[in-house]
């Protein structure tokens, strides 16, 4: 029986092997928010701010666990923030050669009832390459000579870290001409320009008229088979110890089901090289479902084992009717689960995000925050 109940989880961890084998051979993309720890953008009046935070600042560890980069589940910026217990978050960061610590109380958004609880948050984004995708016709962008392919390193003799900056200044200073320090084929210059009202989502907003590129700068990485595997299984394990502990932010609703993996599939697949990256997730998600399958609960393959092991040691098989009753009682309480959680995974669905949004801007939330 317990060979036989072994089977399930050992072929999950099988195939996510050769899922990581086909990602090391093929590549797996990386974004500058996955590689560096660099703060792009701190948005105003944010725990980050208040403690003193600012863009080109380099996080070295949340609460004393030290990060390697911004997104993700292992050795990242947002998830040991999302995890964190405390009231207040120790931040190590270093700046100018120096480094210094501070104590930020995190910020979480107020959410409907029927919404996924929000978690904790600095407010902070990671440094993006201010990169050029397109230059709109007829714009103040075009006219001073801007192209696609730019990058934008600063304006007025000020660095910035994130497209975000460039775009807040201008919302301030709607009537005020720019300088901006540009990089285009490995030479620097610099573009004078001026900007103007343009249709910006139905409204005229101050814009030069440009559009930046979403992901800024990608490199293609080759990691480790063994290396994916076992930054998935501690990936797993810290997010089961996450929801488990009662001083989390993170609860069963903020796992998804089958709703919400076909969902990550068609992002994935919608991005550049999109198809790499569904390749990375499965083997994410493979490691996830031998692990939960591995779990001591009832009517899973852990259970099964449990089972057997109790049989063993008893020398003589489990009531039948007890087993049944809390088989059928496990069964019950996952197929609930499993509807609660498609409950929160429909709402992610972009047509039924937008309009629960247009929903709860006809009704906002009281001191509401968005990154």
């Amino acid at each position: 029986k317990i060979i036989v109940a072994v089977a399930g989880p050992l072929f999950s961890l099988l195939l996510a092997l050769c899922f990581a084998v086909i990602v090391w051979a093929v590549g797996h993309p990386v974004s500058e928010a996955d590689s560096t720890t660099v703060i792009g953008y701190v948005t105003p009046d944010s725990p980050a701010q208040k403690v003193g935070l600012q863009p080109g600042d380099r996080i070295l560890s949340i609460d004393g666990k030290p990060v390697r980069r911004f997104m993700g589940m292992n050795d990242s910026v947002s998830w040991d923030v999302v995890r964190s217990e405390g009231k207040k978050i120790a931040v190590k960061f270093q700046r100018d050669g120096k480094v210094q610590t501070v104590w930020a109380e995190p910020y979480k958004a107020e959410t409907r009832g029927w919404r996924r609880k929000s978690v904790r948050q600095l407010l902070v984004y990671p440094a993006e390459t201010p990169i050029i995708a397109k230059v709109e016709a007829n714009t103040p962008a075009a006219a001073a000579g801007l192209r696609s392919g730019d990058i934008v390193h600063g304006f007025n003799q000020t660095p910035i870290y994130h497209p975000i900056a460039l775009l807040e200044y201008i919302s301030k200073h709607p009537n005020e001409e720019l300088v901006l320090q540009v990089e285009r084929g490995g030479s620097r210059l610099d573009v004078r320009v001026k900007p103007t009202l343009l249709p910006t989502a139905g409204e005229m907003k101050p814009r030069i008229g440009i559009q930046w590129d979403s992901t800024g700068i990608v490199s293609i990485q080759h990691p480790n088979p063994i290396e994916q595997v076992y930054n998935s299984v501690t990936s797993t394990l810290k997010t089961i110890g996450a929801v488990a502990s009662p001083k989390s932010d993170v609860k069963l609703q903020h796992l998804s089901g089958p709703v919400g993996i076909w969902n990550i599939y068609v992002r994935l697949f919608e991005a550049e090289g999109g198809w790499k990256l569904a390749l990375w997730f499965s083997v994410i998600l493979n490691v996830n479902l031998a692990i939960l399958n591995m779990l001591p609960i009832p009517v899973l393959d852990g259970g099964h084992i449990v089972l057997a092991l109790i049989e063993s040691v008893r020398r003589k098989p489990v009531n039948m009717r007890v087993l049944e009753v809390v088989q059928t009682s496990c069964a019950v309480v996952i197929i609930g689960y499993m509807l609660y959680i498609t409950f929160f995974d429909v709402q992610d669905l972009p047509f039924v995000r937008k309009r629960l949004d247009q929903l709860e801007a006809q009704s906002p939330v009281k001191n509401s925050q968005t990154p």
